[in-house]
């Protein structure tokens, strides 16, 4: 069983451990998996990091960057990717990488709240964040905008 207790924030020699765990993740859920571990490295470590990530040895990882909420009045921890080894899901890991996902995003950018994606299908991630006390609104609804939609839409005057 893997049950790290130790969850720590990741620095460039961990690039390798956590471009496995959110390859996992995207296993995990059936999604793609475009990250280039440059792009990674850049937005994590570079000149003007713009994100942050934990680790909790090889058992699980947390992505997350800010963002602003005019309705909440701060920064907002926004955690685009979490993950859990299957042998340490039900033990605490989940929990302990998100409650440190909250005091580094309190830390790093006075966060005022932890926000976060999750799958409607997906039963099992929406039971635990309910039970930690997270709001899922069913009103919500994610928008994206990406490909050739983007290229035409940055292309208007």
């Amino acid at each position: 069983m893997c049950a790290s207790d130790v969850v720590r924030v990741a620095n460039p020699e961990d690039m390798p451990a956590l471009m496995h765990a959110l390859q996992a993740l995207a296993r995990d859920l059936d999604d793609p998996f475009r990250m280039e571990a440059a792009t990674l490295d850049a937005a994590l470590f570079g000149p003007a990091p713009r994100a942050f990530a934990l680790l909790a040895g090889e058992d699980g990882a947390v992505l997350a960057q800010p963002t602003l909420s005019t309705s909440l009045g701060g920064a907002v921890t926004f955690v685009s990717d979490l993950w859990v080894c299957r042998d340490a899901r039900g033990t605490g890991l989940g929990r302990r990488l998100l409650a440190a996902a909250a005091r580094e995003g309190a830390a790093r950018w006075q966060s005022v709240a932890l926000r976060l994606t999750v799958y409607q299908d997906n039963t099992r991630a929406r039971a635990f964040y309910d039970r930690l006390g997270f709001a899922i609104r069913e009103a919500d609804r994610n928008a994206l905008l990406s490909g050739t939609a983007l290229t035409r839409l940055m292309e208007q005057p």
